[in-house]
């Protein structure tokens, strides 16, 4: 028996691949200084900026959207390194460029065989202007930190909760399938059933585990071909699940 009715995806490093559009972001604004090593020390300056001031929002109670946010980090990232480039045009560009991702090679045979079987959303806490909309392709019902003004990893858990009650199934009929530790902890604390995709190789470093762990989409496939998703993980029998 499957275990699930409701497959819960992220967007970014799950589905689709930002990271080829690192260089389109930076070239316009570095522009004659523009460089692949400076595109990503920036970068990753930018994301370290980003992820402070979101957890702050975030341990605070409080919401703020992706491109205030973003808008906030350009700022800080432009101070820093003395550059003369509008923060709000900025942000544009990175929501362009996010739009423009790359899907990953196993996502839409993932999505084309996941569509016959479950019920598909996708979970992403994002500004719903950058996201890709490939998704509009399928039947795929999105839930954005923006339309709910709340965070995937936030104590009152209402991005998850969203999810529950829209389906109005058990959270364990729910599997949520994520990259980060927030997609991780946050659907865990809602009873949500987890899988951690690993594209990189990571380890992880957090007390809650996922429940399934996998380094592709295809690896899922196959696991929830199987209907032996938490078997493979935990040796639960099947009348366990």
């Amino acid at each position: 028996m499957n275990p699930y009715q409701i497959i819960s995806l992220d967007m970014f490093q799950t589905l689709v691949n930002i990271e080829g559009r690192r260089n389109h972001i930076w070239r316009p604004i570095l522009q004659q200084d523009f460089s692949k090593e400076r595109a990503l020390e920036l970068g990753q300056l930018l994301l370290r900026h980003y992820f402070e001031q979101s957890a702050a929002i975030r341990d605070a109670g409080g919401f703020y959207t992706s491109k205030e946010i973003f808008r906030s980090g350009f700022e800080k990232v432009f101070m820093e390194h003395k550059l003369s480039f509008d923060s709000l045009k900025a942000v544009d560009i990175l929501f362009a460029e996010h739009r423009l991702s790359d899907l990953y090679e196993d996502t839409e045979p993932f999505l084309q065989k996941i569509i016959e079987a479950y019920q598909v959303c996708i979970v992403s806490d994002t500004d719903t202007l950058m996201l890709p909309d490939f998704y509009k392709d399928y039947p795929i019902k999105l839930f954005t930190s923006e339309e709910y003004r709340s965070y995937k990893n936030d104590g009152l858990n209402r991005m998850f909760s969203e999810v529950i009650a829209f389906y109005g199934v058990q959270p364990g009929e729910i599997l949520h399938i994520g990259d980060s530790p927030s997609d991780v902890l946050g659907a865990a604390r809602a009873g949500i059933r987890t899988c951690w995709i690993n594209r990189t190789g990571s380890a992880w470093k957090h007390e809650v585990q996922p429940d399934v762990t996998v380094g592709n989409l295809e690896e899922l496939s196959t696991i929830l071909e199987t209907g032996a998703a938490l078997h493979a993980e935990r040796g639960l029998e099947p009348s366990e699940f």
